[in-house]
């Protein structure tokens, strides 16, 4: 065994996970996100946090100027998560975004349909037999930073199971 071969192949270990550590940062620096991808993000978030019961991540997806035609603003709303958190010993969603439209560069409205159930649901065929509360949500999102959207006015109203579809 020659002394000097241990360090070498360390070198050479070290320079590939440090080539490596590069190239993965830079493909990750260049994948750009579309805003659709960037409200879908969102809306995956929003299922995570709620289902993680995390009431501070899903108030950090509104809005500061968050106002809706009920009258709510940001401070009722987060009110209303609260209570559904507090009421709810287990949180599942199984979600449907049905449209994503761009009126503006900077403004989002989403078309969401949601199951809110007490166990998983994996497909929209399983609702049929499910006690699950089905909601319509119309949401406008608009760009507060460079890749960062928040909810600035929600609408909901009852679903029908073929919103899931």
């Amino acid at each position: 065994m020659r002394a000097g071969l241990p360090n070498q192949s360390n070198r050479w270990g070290a320079s590939c996970w440090f080539c490596l550590a590069i190239a993965l940062a830079l493909t990750a620096c260049a994948r750009q996100t579309s805003p659709e991808d960037e409200i879908r993000a969102l809306i995956a978030r929003a299922v995570t946090a709620a289902e993680a019961r995390q009431a501070g991540d899903l108030r950090a997806l509104i809005a500061d100027d968050y106002a809706d035609a009920q009258g709510l603003d940001r401070k009722a709303v987060e009110n209303l998560i609260r209570l559904h958190i507090l009421r709810q010993q287990s949180i599942h969603l199984f979600v449907r975004v049905r449209d994503i439209q761009f009126p503006e560069s900077n403004r989002a409205l989403a078309s969401v349909a949601a199951a809110m159930a007490g166990r998983p649901v994996a497909r929209a065929d399983e609702l049929a037999g499910l006690s699950a509360d089905l909601y319509r949500f119309e949401l406008e999102l608009s760009r507060q930073g460079r890749n960062e959207w928040k909810v600035r006015r929600a609408t909901w109203e009852p679903a029908r199971l073929d919103d899931f579809w």
